[in-house]
């Protein structure tokens, strides 16, 4: 055949495509192994296992947190409050009024449930062993009193690690927040250390009004007397600031007195304050976690947090409970108080690996029988020759023999 009538034969005849298949092994057969394998694969995928983490700091410092909210619960009941199911629907006692003289701006009420949550002082305890803090070092705390419960997680967090912090608060608080002027943040965290939650070394070297330029600026007078009056019955100098500026360099140099004998380990921010983090704009910056430098393609706001990143001191953001909670499998606005122990940091889920082995066995069983049948029969006929072998046995006596008496 030349060349030309091969090109010929192949114009008018299409290729044809032949599919082998061992003759031993039947339709059926096929069908069943592939069956059987995505039924194996479905129940690794689908069945997996719950694995407990081990770190005991986070369990520790989450119970710590429990301690902690359950001891402001007792005693806000104690004192007569009264929690309303629509705005603190798991009855914590930490969700503020949505306004009060205290008030200093707007809040979301979501955030605010979803931070009541005791396994949130694990997610700060993991970001910190993540900015490279270690037991016994110092670290700087800017917190305000919108975030209770952060605040909370925070301190059982250091606690836990046993840190030594500086600390420097902001008494205003934004909605549903401590913005009950009989019990205030700066008011619960003498309480906690009183009870012995919290050592008297977390006690806070001073505190600014917080509000508009951290000084209440564009409250009335008799807030500002209130707010002033919540520092000064828990033994805080209050910060005399001029605007934000000055609230910044006074904060900054509180933390470089007290940190003369050890530098800080990292700097953790509770909250939008204008003055720690730069308000709204900082926290579109600085994202919740750990940071390590400022970002180059956006204009960071002179605050407590951009002055500690230029000295090479890590900052860990701890704001927008919502999106930690995603982040880390907590629930949202729970309607029942969590229990230490949820989330994924405390476990995680992984494939079951005695199920794993025996898919990877029945697949290699049924590929060796479908791509070497002949030997497989062969195998199968010698090992039943084999055990239908008859023992023998050196005391047996031939059948043919017959017992005479």
């Amino acid at each position: 055949m030349n060349r030309q009538s091969f090109l010929k034969m192949n114009r008018t005849q299409p290729f044809q495509v032949m599919y082998w298949r061992p003759k031993q092994i039947s339709r059926r057969w096929l069908w069943a192994g592939m069956l059987a394998s995505l039924a194996g694969l479905l129940a690794v995928e689908l069945w997996p296992q719950q694995v407990a983490a081990p770190s005991s700091e986070l369990t520790a410092a989450a119970e710590m947190a429990d301690e902690a909210l359950r001891h402001i619960k007792d005693l806000r009941i104690a004192q007569g409050h009264r929690a309303l199911p629509k705005l603190d629907p798991s009855g914590s006692h930490l969700i503020g009024p949505s306004m009060s003289m205290v008030t200093s701006k707007l809040g979301s009420l979501e955030s605010k449930q979803t931070s009541i949550n005791p396994n949130l002082a694990a997610v700060v305890v993991r970001w910190l062993e993540q900015a490279g803090v270690e037991t016994g070092d110092s670290i700087a705390i800017g917190a305000s009193g919108s975030w209770p419960a952060l605040n909370i997680a925070v301190y059982a967090a250091a606690e836990t690690l046993q840190l030594k912090p500086t600390i420097v608060l902001s008494v205003a608080s934004s909605q549903y927040g401590a913005n009950s002027p009989d019990m205030m943040w700066i008011d619960m965290e003498r309480q906690l250390r009183d009870a012995g939650i919290f050592p008297e070394s977390f006690a806070a070297k001073s505190a600014s009004l917080g509000g508009l330029f951290d000084r209440a600026a564009g409250m009335t007078e008799p807030t500002r007397e209130m707010l002033e009056l919540a520092a000064t019955r828990n033994g805080i100098p209050v910060l005399d600031v001029a605007d934000i500026e000055d609230s910044v360099g006074q904060r900054m140099e509180i933390y470089q007195n007290a940190s003369s004998d050890q530098p800080y380990a990292a700097y953790i921010n509770v909250g939008g304050g204008s003055a720690s983090i730069g308000g709204t704009a900082g926290n579109a910056c600085f994202s919740a976690g750990v940071h390590r430098s400022t970002p180059s393609d956006q204009e960071v706001p002179d605050c407590v947090a951009s002055r500690m990143l230029t000295q090479g001191i890590p900052i860990v953001n701890v704001v927008d409970a919502k999106q930690i909670a995603e982040s880390y499998g907590l629930a949202i606005a729970p309607a029942q108080m969590p229990r230490v122990g949820q989330g994924s940091l405390f476990s995680h889920m992984t494939y079951r690996r005695p199920l794993a082995a025996a898919l990877i066995c029945m697949t290699w069983v049924w590929m060796s029988v479908t791509v070497f049948p002949r030997w497989y029969l062969r195998t199968v006929l010698k090992l039943r020759r084999l055990v239908r072998r008859p023992n023998a046995s050196t005391n047996a006596l031939p059948k043919q023999v017959e017992w005479m008496v």
